[in-house]
Order: structure tokens, then C-alpha cells, then sequence
């Protein structure tokens, strides 16, 4: 019982500190007695992680899928959808698993979809998050509020969805391996295409997150919150810039290193995969942005 009081301060109040590196002092491991984001980056790192094996599982089925019938545009619609509509109405549900261009991974669509918890159905109906897409649930205090761990604007109500009518939601791994970085992703293709650039997303099966046209970068996208455990699953799991492309680059989320000057150094430093690489670096989402576009404009003023 103590350990678990204990989980929910901040590791440097605990009484006892486990002499662990990459362990930050503000960070708990659990919240309203969930798992939080440190925790489950924790357990992924560990590298025997139900959850993690799930979502990877239930993707690479999809890839395998998409692969053998030559449908990359199959497998973009299937990301898309996890990233935009990460919560919606078992008929929204119905529909989706009606198109004809999701057709082939159905069965797929289906079993990413849960229903929603209690928790999150409060005077007969869900209410979606305005910010990020996912559903508001009940904290300790018997508030609504989006408990995402990356919500841009979690007090931003959006819709509601009728309990009666049935309400589904991405299970928690695919919220936060999938649909989390799903939504930087998009927002840098979004950038980059409002200047003028020509941006697919997960190109070639994924082999990497996003990559310009004009500007053959090859972006994997992260948001982890410690740079310390990011810099282990880099080591571990590093990335390969896909044939074509002239560079690649690790691009942090702008909702982690917004304020933490520390981020990038601490990944360069404590990753060994990263300092032997001259054709990947380690950049923040501003940056990358910034760095594309002044390469394509002064491709196009030659």
C-alpha cells in the first residue's frame, strides 16, 4: 500500500529514490490510479509490455494486409482515421467499416475500437475532446476534462455523443503509440503543405513517418515524454531513413521540448545510436519545419 501512495507523488518526494537514470523528479507513475505517460514509456522500454505488443500486433496486420495487395493508400486511410477520429458513435463506427477504401482492413478497424468506459459516460452522454478527438472522463474531484497525455487544448469541449446510441474509443495503446504521434505528424504535413510543399504521409509502408517531395527528409516522428528513456528506445529500435531519401531526422513534438532546453541535449547525449550518425539527426518539430522550407525555397530559387 505504501508503494502504491507512493506511485502517484512525484518520483523526488518519494522517501525512497531508486538510484535510476531517466528518472525525472516531476514525474509520477500514477494519476487517479492510472498508469501515466512516464509509466507506460517505462514498461515499453522494459521491453515485455502486453500493450505494446497489441498495438504492434494489430498494425503490422494491417501492413501485412495492405502489403499483399498493393494498397499504400489503404494503410494511410487506416492511420488517418486512428489519429482524427480516435472516439466516436458505434453508427460513426458502422459507417466507417462500410467504406469501401477501409473495406480490406475492417476486421482490423473493428478490434482498434473499445467501448467506452464508464468513466467517460456521464448524464447520458460522452463528450469529445475539442482539443485532441479522445473522450473527457471523470477525474478524483467528479469533473470531466481530457486526461490525454499530449492534448493541445484539453478544457476545449467538443461534441457529444448520445450514450444510448453506443460511443467507442481507440484503447489506451493505440491513443498513445498511434493516435498521439499521429496528430504531430499531421500538424507538421499540415505546415509544410501550407507553404507550398507536397508531403506524404507514412510513405512506403510506414517506412517513415512523413517526407516532402520537394525535400526528401525523412521525418520519425517522436513525443515521448523523457528524452532519457527515448534516447534507450532509439538505441534499441533505430531509425533508417527509407531509399530516396537524402537525410533523415528524429523530430520531437513541440509539446515536449516547448520550454524544456534540455530535451535534445539529453537525447544526443544519452543516445550512442545517434552520436555515430552523420545522415540522422535529432531536431526539434520548429526546427525541422524551418529547415525543410528554407531548403525548398532555395531549391525552387535556383
Amino acid at each position: 500500500m505504501d508503494l502504491a501512495r507512493w506511485a502517484h507523488l512525484p518520483f523526488g518526494s518519494w522517501p525512497w529514490r531508486p538510484r535510476v537514470e531517466g528518472m525525472g523528479d516531476a514525474e509520477r507513475l500514477l494519476a487517479g490510479g492510472k498508469p501515466t505517460k512516464a509509466c507506460l514509456e517505462w514498461a515499453v522500454v522494459s521491453g515485455d509490455v502486453e500493450g505494446e505488443v497489441r498495438e504492434r500486433l494489430l498494425i503490422y496486420g494491417v501492413l501485412d494486409v495492405c502489403k499483399a495487395h498493393g494498397r499504400p493508400d489503404v494503410y494511410t486511410g487506416f492511420r488517418r482515421m486512428l489519429v482524427e477520429r480516435p472516439a466516436m458513435s458505434e453508427r460513426d463506427l458502422a459507417l466507417a467499416l462500410a467504406d469501401p477504401d477501409l473495406a480490406l482492413v475492417a476486421q482490423f478497424v473493428r478490434s482498434a475500437y473499445r467501448p467506452a468506459p464508464a468513466e467517460a459516460l456521464s448524464g447520458g452522454n460522452a463528450v469529445v475532446c475539442g482539443g485532441c478527438g479522445n473522450l473527457w472522463v471523470l477525474d478524483q474531484s467528479g469533473q470531466r476534462r481530457c486526461q490525454e497525455w499530449d492534448c493541445p487544448d484539453p478544457s476545449a469541449e467538443g461534441w457529444r455523443l448520445p450514450a444510448a446510441e453506443g460511443v467507442v474509443w481507440l484503447s489506451r495503446e493505440l491513443r498513445m503509440f498511434v493516435s498521439g504521434p499521429g496528430r504531430v505528424e499531421l500538424r507538421i504535413a499540415q505546415k509544410l503543405e501550407r507553404a507550398g510543399l507536397t508531403v506524404t504521409l507514412w510513405p512506403d509502408f510506414d517506412a517513415c513517418d512523413l517526407l516532402p517531395a520537394e525535400v526528401p527528409w525523412a521525418a520519425d516522428v517522436k513525443s515521448w515524454l523523457n528524452p532519457v528513456r527515448l534516447a534507450w528506445q532509439l538505441t534499441e529500435r533505430p531509425f533508417a531513413p527509407p531509399p530516396g531519401s537524402e537525410r533523415g531526422f528524429i523530430v520531437i513534438a513541440a509539446e515536449q521540448t516547448t520550454g524544456r532546453p534540455e530535451y535534445l541535449r539529453a537525447l544526443r547525449s544519452h543516445c550512442a545510436w545517434l552520436k555515430g550518425q552523420s545522415r540522422v539527426r535529432a531536431v526539434t518539430e520548429k526546427a525541422y519545419v524551418e529547415q525543410v522550407i528554407r531548403r525548398a525555397r532555395e531549391g525552387a530559387a535556383r
